[in-house]
């Protein structure tokens, strides 16, 4: 057995006791046994309640020319009074469209079509003598439409609701260029660090593309969110605390990435291009043609990256049994060129008007040349100890293939309807590393050292969803969600040795760990509604089959248990401009594979890093109060959060003997966090966009089982901003700035970090293209620094890179509708 799973084998075990008796706290099993209790007893008894008013006004749009339904057409319901927008709605495939949940009072309607004159309605009463109301709107073709028609309206940047933040990718002038990375810096309430590392309000967050779990968005997801083209996103979610219905895993929330993916008639696409400083480039193509029934579509897309990157590593260690001082300094350049190419296909078939499916498949590859260059010293009071380099040749690539069917049957009843979902991913990973120590003091020769690492995640994941509107003010759900995940992890080392003039295996860097993740999840939503109260109770059961397997030393740790996550919505409306909500979830953080493998990873001699297999699932309960403020110009969104953690992962390094550190994952005891931010949006004249997200954050850490006896409080806060400005009808300029101040570590903590970005875009070609430019990072201030202190061990890291990016790029869109023998151009950016 090597010496990894000595350490942890003999060190772990108070870990997982610690873990045990939290799990089995008497507590929490009678929250779990009360959740369960009042929700089979909601199940029945809600539907019982006596129905309040709820309105409902239903329509379809026709054309006056030609009586067709017309769909996409944009409806808005506003009050009589104020002119207060209520809701907003899109007319389906057929006209048809739908108003529900409105108090009693006096309502119209407007509209808004490409190509058809305004049309505002009469006065439309809602009461309890009329509760549903039927209005078919026909409208009239402006006599001012051009054979090509120029549209005007775009979506707002922000679409913000009390349960979830959507942020629309496309009107960012920074997506037309950037990657997905530099986009989520710009979305409230989510942060980014030098490394690429994503966390929503300060904490972990599991990412989604496409709402499915994707390998890539595992250990790697910095160096991948870094090369996916942000042109390629539609939209991004963040749901802070999701119902029953979402995976429960990631302490913060879940970030759902929605790719592109156009389902509009005829011919439709677009093309991107950029070119950027440092030889970066990179280049899109989106394409759908749906004829009729059956919708096909496709992208494609590359990127040619530069990342360099300086890091200066400060350490002093102190001998446990002499108490001398040594002194170790570490400067690392390291360069690389990531080439990226992600692509898409897929094909969606409407049988009827109640049946559905799809096909569609993804590709991801990447492919990268690093060079390292570390610079070590050792010294201790009598003077330097060692001086020498570690050069690092790394050749690199990861690929991803995965394809999704899915199955849809509507019934009768609107929103009532089935769904059948099954996708498959593979991703294997290759790094090969090629190292040589070159010393100078004391001079001797080169030590050579190679390490071949080979990592395969196969990913399959099967849902089955029903949902069923069992009147005006109910709505059940529930359905099952299966993920079963395999993760290989194979490790070769090997040395030169001069006397035999080859290589030879080494064995302490040789290993393979393989881990099997089995998820079943039964869930359950019920949703009801009572005038200005709503409320949303849902319970979400899963059985975890979990597997370590050291292939090398044979060992295998089982893992299997079975936990309840409730989940609680409840909402109150105050007016039709203000709304309250109170929301509760309990959730897990999850290890990955390489948080669990015992063997350790040896790029830097001197600072390993070990997984821990006896690593617990962290868990978590969360609350949320949140309050929303809203009208023509302006929306406030303030919230106040609380999270209390137990089992929480936190990075450990403690000194392996007197050269080298070790690193590896534990669980604290327990953590608390209590924050409030504020989501503020305005549009003012429809000239000038801000948008404006604060974020103050109180956490207390208690990681007296790792043998720090003190307790750890920490204020911290962040802040984004962004803002546009339009200079003419052609013309746009956006700023975007985030700031993050210390935050806490159970050793230590980060310094403040900050950047500033610009963005420019002048349209062109009658709006069917524009051209811009964009810097990320104008000011270079974007930079890392982190604080250890522990009694045998002080350390300072700094890291900074080439972080100012300058693109120049160009984007054309375009769109062929047939009908009948005419044609078209529907030119939406």
């Amino acid at each position: 057995m090597g010496l990894s799973n000595l350490y942890f084998f003999r060190n772990f075990k108070n870990a997982t006791e610690l873990g045990a008796n939290y799990a089995e706290n008497s507590f929490m099993q009678r929250i779990l046994v009360r959740s369960i209790t009042l929700f089979i007893g909601l199940m029945f008894t809600i539907p019982a309640f006596a129905q309040q008013f709820k309105g409902e006004i239903t329509g379809v749009v026709k054309e006056q020319r030609t009586n067709f339904n017309l769909e996409l057409v944009t409806l808005e319901l506003r009050t009589l009074n104020s002119n207060a927008l209520i809701k907003q709605e899109i007319t389906d495939k057929n006209g048809h469209y739908k108003f529900t949940g409105m108090v009693e009072g006096s309502y119209y309607i407007k509209t808004s079509f490409v190509g058809y004159q305004e049309y505002k309605s009469a006065t439309l009463v809602l009461d309890q003598s009329h509760p549903k109301l039927t209005l078919d709107i026909v409208l009239k073709n402006d006599t001012k439409i051009l054979k090509e028609v120029e549209v005007t309206a775009k979506k707002q940047l922000y679409s913000n609701s009390i349960d979830r933040k959507i942020y629309n990718v496309d009107q960012d002038v920074m997506a037309k260029s950037g990657s997905a990375s530099e986009v989520l810096q710009n979305v409230p309430l989510v942060q980014v660090d030098i490394e690429g590392n994503v966390s929503l309000r300060n904490s972990s967050a599991t990412i989604l593309i496409n709402g499915k779990v994707s390998p890539i968005m595992g250990k790697n997801a910095a160096a991948a969110l870094q090369q996916l083209p942000a042109n390629s996103i539609a939209r991004i979610e963040v749901i802070t605390n999701p119902s029953a219905k979402y995976k429960p895993d990631g302490t913060g929330g879940i970030i759902n990435i929605v790719l592109k993916k156009n389902s509009k008639n005829g011919l439709n696409g677009g093309v991107t291009a950029n070119i950027g400083n440092q030889e970066r480039y990179n280049t899109s193509i989106n394409l759908n043609y749906k004829p009729g029934k059956v919708n096909f579509f496709g992208s494609y897309s590359l990127k040619q990256d530069y990342r360099l990157r300086q890091t200066t590593n400060d350490r002093t260690q102190t001998d446990a049994v002499t108490s001398a001082l040594s002194y170790y300094k570490d400067e690392i350049s390291a360069s690389s060129r990531p080439f990226s190419n992600t692509a898409t296909i897929g094909m969606d078939y409407t049988i009827d008007d109640h049946n559905s499916l799809g096909i569609s498949g993804n590709y991801y590859f990447r492919n990268m040349h690093k060079n390292d260059l570390t610079l070590k010293m050792v010294s201790n009071s009598a003077g330097p100890i060692s001086d020498y380099e570690r050069i690092r040749k790394n050749y690199e690539y990861e690929r991803e293939a995965d394809a999704t069917f899915f199955f849809e049957h509507s019934f009768k009843k609107e929103d009532h309807k089935i769904r059948l979902e099954f996708n498959a991913a593979h991703s294997p990973e290759v790094e090969d590393n090629r190292y040589t120590n070159v010393y100078k003091f004391p001079s001797g020769a080169n030590q050579l050292d190679n390490t071949i690492i080979k990592q395969t995640s196969d990913n399959q994941q099967l849902t089955l969803a029903y949902e069923n509107p069992i009147s005006e003010d109910t709505k059940l759900e529930f359905g099952y969600d299966g993920q079963y995940n395999r993760h290989d992890m194979d490790f070769f080392g090997e040395a030169y040795d001069y006397q035999l003039q080859r290589f030879v295996t080494d064995q302490a860097k040789t290993n393979r760990f393989i881990y099997n993740e089995n998820i079943h999840a039964l869930y359950g939503t019920i949703e009801q509604s009572w005038k200005k109260f709503g409320l949303m109770l849902g319970l979400r059961g899963e059985y975890a089959d979990l597997n370590s397997h050291l292939i090398t030393t044979d060992v295998t740790i089982p893992n299997h248990y079975f936990k309840v996550y409730p989940t609680l919505h409840l909402s109150y409306k105050l007016s039709d401009s203000r709304q309250l909500q109170l929301n509760y979830s309990r959730r897990v953080r999850r290890p990955e594979g390489d948080d669990l493998n015992p063997f350790a990873e040896y790029a830097d001699p001197t600072n390993i890093r070990v997984g821990n297999p006896y690593l617990l699932p962290e868990m978590i309960h969360s609350v949320e109060l949140g309050y929303q403020w809203k009208n023509d110009n302006f929306t406030i969104l303030p919230g106040i959060y609380y999270r209390y953690k137990y089992n929480g992962f936190t990075a450990i390094t403690t000194p392996l003997n007197s050269t080298t550190l070790i690193t590896t994952q534990q669980n604290l005891a327990n953590d608390r966090a209590i924050g409030a931010d504020v989501v503020f949006s305005a549009n003012l004249n429809d000239k000038v966009n801000i948008n404006f997200t604060p974020n103050a954050f109180y956490n207390q850490i208690d990681a007296s089982n790792l043998g720090y006896s003190s307790k750890r409080n920490t204020f911290t806060w962040s802040a984004n901003f962004n803002s546009s400005y339009t200079l003419t009808k052609s013309t746009v300029v956006q700023v975007n700035s985030n700031y993050k101040s210390a935050r806490l570590t159970p050793q230590g903590k980060y310094l403040p970090s900050f950047v500033f970005n610009f963005g420019a875009r002048q349209e062109i070609l009658k709006k069917k293209g524009s051209i811009y430019l964009t810097v990320s990072d104008v000011f270079k201030t974007q930079r890392q620094e982190a604080e250890l202190s522990s009694p045998l061990l002080t350390q300072q890291v700094f890291t900074r890179s080439n972080s100012r990016i300058a693109y120049i790029g160009m984007s054309y869109n375009f769109g062929i509708v047939k009908k009948k023998k005419d044609l078209t151009f529907d030119n939406t950016l």
